[in-house]
């Protein structure tokens, strides 16, 4: 009975062993999973953190460049047509009459926050709003003046200023002329940006945003109370700390601990050398997750076997989603991959001829207006037969690279062929502003440089239509339009446009 005993303790103390042990593996197993679910559960959180931070930056971004496209377009059209005035010898009453007629046109239809056109032109003031400056006062010792000609683009943003009586941020937006000495302005109010900033703020708990110059000053905040600080001179701050990382270390995406608490970071950078900056607050972000932990942990001292269980299981299907997951992604990328490849020319990276006039047909189905042109290089087969089919290449290369520097991502660039490209541009109704596009992409067709042309410069003839919803339902309708006008073009020596229906319209790059 004593040896039967002493055995039956001794499979008692295994058994209690087995069990300490089984016991102690489960709740280690547990913990482990609890852990890594943790880690995950933070991981994700974190990425969506991230990404809200990113999306908030990139929508006030998208509005800001809306907000100010419409304005640098304006500045672009006035500025092109005072200095056609200006070369055909128009006097300076003239031009304040178009100023005048274009101020009350903006404000009546486009922007009424605007104080309207004016600028330095032949040496004289001229204000379409109609206000009279003192007799002391210089427009060429003006911010405005100076900064534009010091400004080496074709569209200047100069540096934003509040004013004090309405608390709106201003900025004013100007255009250098061909003289390099007259100046066309206009002043434009940032309340819109503010609108959005305020907007995108409040769709998410403890964000932040704001837009920053290049200097540091607050153009537009969240928090009204920020607007025209200096961040890179208000030290001890959250902003100087942002501004500094920014401005100073060119940090774009970044985590910041500080005294006001944990944030996360997103810059995104917009026209005229300004940031688009998101910040949210990680520890209000994590505080639904910091419950969560909380419960699981609690839940989990309660069924620890239980939850062995579950958790070995979803960490299963949690893997086999992710290997789903990354699968559908990488057939997604490829899908999109070949899409682009079949699109575009294979050698220029533009929409090929097929896919062009698909996407220019869809846009007249849904009465999209525009200006629609036809280009073709001169002299093209003079060139292959002068300097090697190579060489015709890289012009061809070359007028594909000036398209898509001129027109916007939603316009349509393409090569239907050989050295013969088309382009519309969706928006664009009127004449002067077509004309003014037409004029930049002329103007980086001068700028060309290519070796082995020596001083031979590379021009091209174009022929256009502007697309009003009425006059043509399909590309058929809009190539048989311009094609007879490009072909007028090619009569005339360098680059020269010609509108559908006109004998001949002469403009050089």
């Amino acid at each position: 009975m004593r040896d039967q005993d002493q055995k039956s303790n001794k499979a008692a103390i295994r058994i209690g062993i087995r069990s300490l042990v089984v016991a102690f593996v489960v709740i280690t197993l547990v913990g482990v999973a609890a852990v890594y679910v943790g880690q995950r559960f933070y991981a994700t959180e974190k990425e969506v953190l991230q990404q809200q931070c990113e999306l908030n930056a990139k929508e006030s971004a998208r509005e800001y460049d809306r907000c100010l496209l419409t304005r640098a377009n304006i500045v672009t059209v006035v500025g092109y047509a005072v200095d056609t005035m200006m070369k055909s010898g128009k006097d300076n009453h003239a031009i304040l009459e178009y100023l005048t007629d274009e101020t009350n046109y903006i404000v009546a239809t486009l922007d009424p926050s605007t104080t309207g056109i004016y600028g330095l032109i032949n040496g004289e003031y001229l204000d379409g709003s109609g206000w009279v400056p003192d007799a002391d006062y210089d427009p060429t010792e003006r911010p405005w003046y100076l900064q534009t000609l010091q400004s080496d683009r074709e569209i200047t943003f100069i540096d934003p200023y509040l004013d004090m009586q309405t608390g709106t941020v201003m900025m004013t937006v100007t255009d250098l002329l061909s003289d390099e000495k007259s100046v066309i302005a206009m002043d434009v109010s940032l309340e819109p940006i503010q609108r959005i900033i305020e907007e995108v703020s409040s769709s998410t708990e403890g964000s932040q945003a704001f837009v920053l110059d290049a200097n540091g000053i607050v153009v537009a905040h969240s928090d009204k109370s920020q607007l025209g600080v200096n961040y890179l001179t208000d030290k001890d701050s959250l902003g100087h700390s942002i501004a500094d990382r920014i401005l100073v270390n060119g940090q774009m995406k970044f985590d910041l601990e500080t005294e006001d608490g944990n944030f996360s970071v997103y810059v995104d950078t917009l026209e005229g050398g300004w940031y688009s900056i998101s910040l949210i607050n990680s520890d209000i972000w994590y505080q639904p997750l910091q419950r969560t932990v909380i419960l699981i942990g609690v839940g989990l001292a309660l069924i620890v076997a239980f939850l062995t269980f579950v958790f070995l299981r979803l960490n299963a299907k949690n893997l086999a989603l992710q290997r789903l997951h990354t699968r559908i992604d990488q057939e997604e990328r490829r899908g999109k991959e070949l899409q682009a490849l079949s699109e575009t020319d294979r050698m220029t990276g533009l929409y090929d001829r097929v896919n062009g006039e698909r996407k220019i047909n869809e846009l007249l189905a849904d009465d999209v207006e525009g200006v629609f042109l036809e280009l073709d290089i001169d002299n093209f087969k003079s060139i292959n037969d002068t300097y090697g089919h190579q060489v015709g290449d890289k012009v061809i290369l070359a007028v594909a690279e000036a398209l898509h520097s001129t027109f916007r991502s939603n316009d349509i660039t393409m090569r239907m062929g050989g050295d013969e490209f088309g382009a519309f541009a969706v928006g664009i109704t009127k004449r002067q502003m077509a004309e003014a596009i037409i004029h930049r992409l002329f103007q980086h067709l001068e700028s060309l440089e290519i070796p082995e042309l020596g001083d031979r410069k590379v021009s091209a003839s174009i022929g256009a239509m502007l697309f009003n919803g009425e006059n043509a339902t399909s590309f058929a309708d809009l190539y048989a339009a311009v094609d007879p006008a490009m072909y007028t073009s090619k009569g005339i020596s360098g680059n020269s446009l010609t509108f559908a229906g006109e004998e001949r319209h002469d403009i050089k790059g």
